[in-house]
């Protein structure tokens, strides 16, 4: 009989809390994953595979030229227009061909505020994990305390390395900086784009959005053209 057996999940969320008030985000994450992924993954799982189902056999058609999740957002009104920001511009812009997809997902919202974090939190949580650690995102654009928690953890490409001069030159003073956590060395994760006009032509309305590209991505080019696209260069 495992601790949690005789307990509701409300008593178990509580004890959970508590242990991870006093834990740095970077433990904080370690302990999640190391000692609560069985149910979260299952979770996750479950809602993946019932959502994913109907649909697997005609995306696998396409090869994935981009994947990229949208964090905290909302719509500025009923509809908004991030399919024709993506799919229609940016698709355009890059001349991408017809076979291949621009995977954009704006349903999650994160907190790392421990009075806040509900088992939702957690599934989602789980998920950009799995998505990392199976190469499966490319850019993350989200508020500025997101950013820095992966951040931190060297989850981001410095943008330094990889931006061609005269994109780097154009956009540097946007760069958003961040301390990893374990060589103390300060990077450019991240690229402010709250003075271009992303929000307005996407719909969304977010606060202070920053985009990423992820250390881990395997399509790093075609996130640099969306930096290109983004700044309108």
């Amino acid at each position: 009989m495992t601790p949690y057996e005789d307990k509701n999940f409300k008593d178990i969320l509580q004890e959970e809390r508590s242990k991870l008030k006093d834990m740095s985000f970077k433990n904080k994450l370690w302990y999640i994953w190391e000692y609560y992924k069985i149910p979260i993954i299952s979770v996750v799982v479950a809602i993946v595979l019932i959502s994913s189902i109907g649909s697997a056999i005609y995306n696998n058609r396409f090869e994935t030229a981009m994947s990229c999740i949208i964090l905290n957002s909302r719509p500025a009104g009923e509809a908004d227009s991030v399919n024709d920001y993506f799919e229609q511009g940016f698709r355009q812009y890059i001349g991408l061909e017809a076979d291949k997809e621009i995977d954009v997902d704006y349903s999650m919202s994160l907190t790392f505020d421990e009075s806040s974090m509900s088992e939702f939190t957690y599934a989602e949580l789980a998920k950009i994990t799995a998505m990392i650690s199976s190469k499966e995102l490319d850019v993350m654009i989200g508020k500025q305390d997101t950013i820095d928690h992966y951040g931190a953890m060297g989850g981001f490409t410095d943008l330094k390395e990889v931006l061609p001069g005269n994109v780097y030159d154009k956009v540097k003073d946007h760069l958003y900086m961040v301390t990893n956590q374990e060589t103390g060395e300060r990077t450019a994760c991240g690229i402010l784009i709250g003075e271009t006009d992303f929000c307005e032509k996407t719909g969304l309305i977010m606060d202070e959005p920053v985009l990423a590209i992820m250390s881990n991505s395997t399509h790093t080019d075609t996130c640099v053209e969306l930096i290109r696209y983004v700044f309108g260069l």
